[in-house]
């Protein structure tokens, strides 16, 4: 898979780069009706992040970045898969600790699904 990027600000030996996301989730016709679609409405439509500089690259630059299927694959399993088993590790989890008390039970499901939600965000750069 690969994207181009604008380079936008050059700091500190690292190039910020910007894409535009408003090409794949809105352009299709079921954009209405797609919860993709509704929600990027409501959000920006472009994403800002660093990369390391390369030789020879100025402001307003656009470079191609490529990410191979593989890693597409275990990003896309981190992000989706990955919060789902939290959910029912932690419901497990206080199934086991409190198998007649269904409020932990639940409250242990969502602190995990949440906590896992915290994790993916911090560790998936």
């Amino acid at each position: 898979m690969k994207e181009k990027f604008e380079v936008i600000e050059i700091e500190n030996q690292a190039m910020i780069l910007k894409v535009n996301r408003s090409g794949g989730c809105t352009g299709c016709s079921a954009s209405g009706a797609c919860g993709t679609g509704i929600l990027a409405n409501y959000f920006d439509h472009y994403s800002v992040f660093s990369k390391p500089l390369q030789a020879g690259v100025v402001i307003g630059d656009v470079v191609t970045l490529e990410i191979s299927a593989s890693e597409l694959f275990w990003r896309a399993f981190q992000l989706y898969i990955v919060p789902l088993l939290a959910l029912f590790a932690g419901s497990g989890l206080g199934l086991a600790y409190f198998p007649e008390n269904e409020f932990w039970q639940i409250a242990f499901g969502f602190s995990g699904f949440i906590g896992s939600l915290m994790l993916t965000k911090y560790f998936i750069k």
